[in-house]
């Protein structure tokens, strides 16, 4: 029988909480153009727009090609959000994949008190299936670049 398992990475922010988050609640699509040595497309299935349930199609590049469905889940008082995959490639190898993005603002006299922490939630599809760090460190890199971005503009 397999088990729940979760990793998690955070990275410092520079910029804005508030805008970091407004990027991936409002505009996440975007990713497409600004690395698109790391995705390749980008098209709601369900809803207009980024709303809580909304569904949209991903195609990646982790190393390979990969793609995936994914239903958002919002929670704009804590500034989360949720992708749960429900169907695509990285279901080939878990159960269960969810990729949770959280973003903190601490206290702003504190080094490193604002930042991004991603964690992915999966159950693998058997023993044999490793940890799924190509995915994590997908989310911290573009999480790094894009901070780089939002800090510069």
């Amino acid at each position: 029988m397999s088990q729940s398992d979760s990793i998690w990475g955070k990275v410092q922010l520079k910029s804005s909480p508030e805008k970091f988050y407004g990027f991936f609640r409002n505009h996440m699509g975007d990713l497409v153009h600004m690395f698109p040595d790391r995705f390749q497309s980008f098209h709601f299935l369900e809803g207009q727009n980024f709303d809580d349930g909304s569904v949209v199609q991903w195609k990646y590049h982790l190393g390979f090609p990969e793609a995936a469905k994914v239903r958002m889940r919002v929670m704009d008082e804590a500034r989360t959000i949720i992708y749960e995959v429900v169907e695509g490639d990285a279901l080939k190898h878990y159960k269960a994949f969810r990729v949770k993005l959280e973003t903190v603002s601490g206290d702003l006299n504190k080094v490193g008190a604002n930042f991004a922490k991603w964690t992915i939630e999966y159950e693998k599809a058997h023993q044999n299936v490793a940890s799924p760090e190509t995915y994590l460190e997908l989310a911290l890199q573009v999480t790094k670049g894009f901070d780089a971005y939002l800090y510069r503009n």
